[in-house]
């Protein structure tokens, strides 16, 4: 059995949360501006976004590109986390995305 490893891209919640804190200043908007726009009855949400609690759905980070002018790329801040992959040699060999899901895989810390 052959290891391979590799990074894969993992969503940083917090840094996500700074960004769209830091573009909802820069654009002007209030915390009360961005629960309206949503039809949220209270702030919590986008608070919990900002501090990295909770990370808003696709159609909600869609919303939020939009409104900041930024592509979705620029709110989701991610980052890299080494991955191990146990193969046979010959998958190893070929290795695709087809070929990485039928290996075995487990976070490497």
């Amino acid at each position: 059995m052959e290891r391979i490893n590799f990074f894969k891209p993992v969503i940083d919640i917090v840094e996500t949360g700074n960004q769209i804190k830091f573009l909802r200043k820069k654009c002007g908007f209030s915390v009360r501006d961005i629960q309206n726009i949503f039809g949220f009855e209270y702030p919590q949400a986008v608070y919990a976004w900002e501090q990295g609690k909770n990370i808003p759905s696709i159609d909600n980070l869609l919303v939020l590109s939009r409104l900041f002018n930024v592509p979705v790329e620029q709110l989701v801040i991610s980052r890299n986390v080494e991955v191990e992959i146990n193969c046979a040699a010959d998958v190893a060999d070929n290795l695709s995305e087809k070929n990485v899901k039928s290996c075995k895989s487990k976070l490497s810390a």
